[in-house]
């Protein structure tokens, strides 16, 4: 089930949907480190990290399941603790040859093999000139999963973002809080502006709604009865942004942002240590479920 924004306190957590449940605590606050090339196209590298993270990139079933790249590839890496029946045997592997997200590449075996990591050389060159890169992500988006044909805008910022991907000398693991998901939530709506001066209209409408599956992640969250006005204030912001999703305007999105980063942003800090970004009370959390 994707992530909506909910005004209620929420159940169970997306985050844990692609999950190995041994493993819940580390999913829900760490993610593997990843140092992006100082070198590489701020803007664009940020476009396509808030793609890399937005279901609505893969399109078909595996928007519906609420899956984005980040699921297999975590903070552009590798998911260790990833698993979904039916395409996983261990944790950390995935069949992606079979026909649950497309046909086209299923060949009819359960084969799940190791998910790479994606700040380690592979078989893809990543050389620019080649172009190489930019068709294998449009195979996957488009015969792996379904999705719709992205434009070159799209493909250009997901490629800078993967080559710009490096492993971090000094850390292997950082933590998971909601730095990371607010950092997302601003790269999307950033993202969606950019795109749209680049006359990309698809690909800022897929970041808008990557805005809106990051916003739900956050307010589920946070719970308890204190933080009810919290995620009441999240699903009216996530409102807003359904009014601009199949029309954004770069005006009326900067206001948007404007009105979060003034108001929202401050009280999410504030709630952040009676939440479930906090490890007592994710602690508490997981030994409360059945």
């Amino acid at each position: 089930m994707a992530a909506s924004v909910r005004a209620d306190t929420p159940g169970d957590l997306q985050a844990l949907v692609w999950t190995d449940r041994a493993h819940a605590r580390e999913v829900l606050l760490e993610q593997p480190a990843t140092c992006l090339d100082p070198s590489a196209a701020t803007s664009t590298v940020r476009a396509g990290e808030a793609l890399f993270n937005s279901p609505a990139l893969l399109g078909g079933q595996a928007e519906r399941a609420g899956m984005s790249c980040a699921s297999c590839h975590a903070n552009g890496r590798r998911s260790q603790w990833f698993r979904l029946d039916g395409l996983s045997a261990a944790p950390g592997t995935a069949d992606v040859s079979s026909s649950f997200f497309a046909v086209q590449r299923a060949n009819g075996r359960f084969d799940p093999k190791p998910i790479p990591d994606l700040a380690l050389p592979g078989k893809v060159s990543h050389e620019p000139a080649s172009g190489e890169l930019e068709r294998f992500v449009r195979g996957l988006i488009v015969e792996e999963f379904s999705g719709a044909e992205p434009s070159v805008q799209t493909l250009a910022a997901l490629a800078a973002y993967v080559r710009a991907l490096r492993p971090c000398p000094d850390r292997v693991r950082e933590p998971r809080g909601l730095a990371a998901d607010l950092r997302l939530v601003e790269a999307a709506i950033a993202g969606a502006m950019g795109l749209l001066r680049q006359g990309d209209r698809s690909g800022a409408i897929k970041l808008v709604k990557g805005a809106r599956f990051r916003l739900g992640l956050i307010s589920e969250r946070m719970t308890g009865r204190e933080q009810a006005k919290l995620r009441r204030d999240l699903l009216a912001a996530s409102r807003e942004l359904s009014v601009l999703q199949e029309a954004p305007v770069a005006d009326q999105l900067k206001a948007w942002q404007t009105r979060f980063e003034r108001k929202l942003k401050p009280a999410l800090g504030k709630a952040e240590p009676r939440s479930l970004y906090a490890p007592a009370v994710v602690n508490r959390w997981l030994k409360a479920k059945p």
